[in-house]
């Protein structure tokens, strides 16, 4: 199995070398999160993230400080608020402030406790939930100018465990699927604040309950408008490591 990681790794390093027009980028996420109580979660995000692909310059660091709250086993709230630094170009920089805030379905999870279980399918192996998000993005430029725009998220993700039956065990390898739509409102407002598509694919690693890995392939599809057509925006690498404490 983890040979079969390693490759798959290995071929989307690989990927962001190729000489297409799309960007390429390089991100990582160090994840760090705890329970205050059991209906309670907080989370901090730090994010990197890096343009690797042409000679014009693109960087961009987020931290994301999170709050979850489970009033139920079928619906969990969430709050956050993106405070991120851009290098939009060689001669641009940005600073952002974003809040969120979004409701998950834990569909899946739930359900199958009302299904049949078979000795060839173990439910328990499967996680599937839908995940909305209302964001006012404002970001601030350093030529005096600022752009702000209201946005909706709508995600389906998914973790299918591959050596266990039940995907909360420790040692488990799985593979982490999701896509997610984002909508503007308002105003339409170029570039910045695209409509887009994005799809996420890749290996995780859950060692225990307080440590696990994941490298994901991301894909970005996004127009300006609504009435542009979509072009291919961009293709990233992202090295997730989370430490639950």
């Amino acid at each position: 199995m983890l040979k079969i990681y390693i490759f798959i790794i290995f071929i989307a390093v690989s990927s962001l070398y190729s000489n297409d027009e799309i960007s390429k980028q390089i991100w990582g996420n160090l994840i760090l999160g705890s329970m205050l109580k059991d209906d309670l979660r907080i989370e901090l995000d730090f994010e990197p993230k890096m343009q690797v692909s042409t000679e014009e310059k693109w960087a961009n660091i987020d931290m994301t400080p999170l709050i979850e709250y489970y009033p139920n086993k079928w619906i969990d709230l969430t709050a956050e608020i993106v405070i991120g630094y851009t290098k939009q170009t060689n001669d641009i920089n940005s600073i952002e402030f974003s809040p969120r805030l979004g409701v998950r379905f834990n569909i899946f999870g739930n359900i199958r406790q009302y299904l049949p279980t078979y000795e060839y399918l173990q439910l328990k192996r499967f996680n599937l939930s839908t995940l909305f998000r209302y964001e006012y993005r404002s970001l601030f430029f350093n030529n005096n100018s600022s752009e702000h725009q209201s946005r909706l998220r709508a995600r389906v993700e998914t973790k299918t465990a591959f050596n266990h039956d039940d995907i909360s065990y420790d040692d488990t390898y799985y593979l982490f699927a999701d896509a997610e739509g984002y909508f503007n409102f308002g105003k339409e407002v170029e570039e910045v604040f695209s409509n887009k598509a994005r799809l996420r694919l890749g290996p995780g690693y859950r060692y225990n309950h307080e440590h696990s890995f994941e490298v994901l392939i991301i894909y970005d599809l996004a127009k300006n408008t609504i009435e542009d057509d979509a072009r291919n925006d961009a293709y990233a690498i992202n090295f997730r490591y989370k430490i639950f404490y």
